[in-house]
């Protein structure tokens, strides 16, 4: 009796899937609803503000002046906004496509014979005011004024008429190498590059309250919950409200001594590993030594400038990866080299141009560019 009675009055495994569905649609419509509501009732939380955290970030990229041309990322917490049609940020005049790379065309699936070279970088590479544009003369620019990426695809479209060339810088600033590892690594199988053009420094050395590896986690589980932020205003308010009850009562707590944002030893790492995520795709890199102009501008930065340099090169010569160090780029010649740069960090439409000789020379010397034509640049 007591199994009949059992057995009577349990439910049919089709019922119980329908209320369990039943409780998941309830579950949804509210989330919903929550979402409908916050975006109504609240003024919107930017990702890139929730995401950029430290002064020197801030000041970087999520200051009122700074932010017109960023927006959040949830790796590497900030990257270019797309589709943006010279814009004017700092003195640059700045135009992206849909995927939020600063090149004419959109970056896609790699076309059939087409050759494709990345230029992973930070400003430099990204070309910080090449060419220099003042916001109430927006189009008063010389269109020839071009960062070194441009002015090698330009090169090499001219020399290779029946090849597809794509050269545009993967480059963002205020990168660190972290931040180049962890997009290379993200995207790396997506873009099919057949080079890999690595450049980072001063950003790496710069001083921060601290240290990438910390600020900028890019496991798996912070990832996903910055991926909410940026997705959800409700998960992002209540992330913000949680933040400001966390926060101590006497304003952030004092840190202390600021630290490189990428130590030496972690800069040389992070360049190893960007070799050998390109090798493993079958991608040739050259690494380039970071641009600095002087080293009596501001000695103990130039100094740490130079370290980080020769332990890169000695590295890349240890793996006998091809590393380009241009001279007239460097301190070591400061007291000559005013004319290739802007200011102290980046070098200038002239400097860029040196940039893209002394590249086109290495690609040759090093049979780089395997059957494409190497053309005959002038700096």
């Amino acid at each position: 009796m007591r199994n009949q009675t059992a057995t009577s009055n349990k439910i049919p495994l089709r019922r119980r899937l329908i209320y369990i569905g039943l409780i998941y649609v309830v579950f949804l419509l509210l989330l919903l609803s929550i979402e409908v509501i916050t975006r109504f009732a609240l003024p919107g939380v930017e990702s890139l503000d929730m995401f950029v955290a430290t002064p020197q970030q801030k000041m970087q990229v999520a200051s009122q002046q700074q932010s017109a041309i960023f927006e959040g990322d949830p790796l590497l917490l900030w990257r270019l906004k797309p589709n943006l049609d010279r814009a004017i940020w700092d003195f640059t005049v700045v135009s992206t496509n849909a995927q939020s790379f600063r090149a004419g065309y959109p970056i896609g699936a790699k076309p059939a014979g087409a050759f494709r070279i990345v230029c992973l970088g930070d400003s430099v590479t990204f070309g910080y005011r090449v060419p220099p544009v003042w916001p109430e003369r927006p189009n008063d620019y010389n269109p020839d004024w071009l960062p070194f990426p441009m002015l090698l695809e330009n090169e090499l479209r001219k020399a290779n008429p029946n090849r597809r060339i794509e050269v545009f810088p993967m480059a963002v600033p205020g990168y660190t190498s972290h931040q180049g590892l962890a997009w290379l690594r993200r995207d790396i199988d997506y873009l099919q590059p057949d080079m890999v053009i690595a450049s980072f420094g001063w950003n790496d050395a710069s001083a921060s309250d601290v240290a990438d590896r910390d600020a900028i986690d890019t496991r798996w589980f912070p990832v996903a919950i910055r991926w909410l932020i940026d997705r959800s205003q409700a998960f992002a308010h209540a992330t913000r409200w949680l933040r400001s009850r966390n926060a101590p009562a006497g304003g952030p707590t004092p840190r202390g001594a600021p630290v490189p944002r990428v130590s030496q030893m972690e800069y040389v790492d992070n360049f190893n590993a960007i070799v050998s995520v390109a090798h493993d795709r079958g991608a040739s890199v050259i690494v380039i030594g970071a641009p600095y102009r002087d080293s009596t501008t501001n000695p103990p930065e130039a100094m740490l400038m130079t370290q980080y340099r020769a332990a890169l090169k000695s590295a890349m010569q240890q793996s006998q990866t091809p590393y380009l160090e241009i001279l007239e780029l460097t301190e070591a010649a400061g007291t000559v080299n005013q004319g290739f740069f802007g200011e102290l960090i980046h070098p200038n439409h002239i400097g860029h141009r040196l940039m893209t000789f002394e590249l086109l020379k290495l690609m040759g010397q090093r049979h780089l560019l395997r059957d494409l034509n190497i053309p005959t640049f002038v700096p």
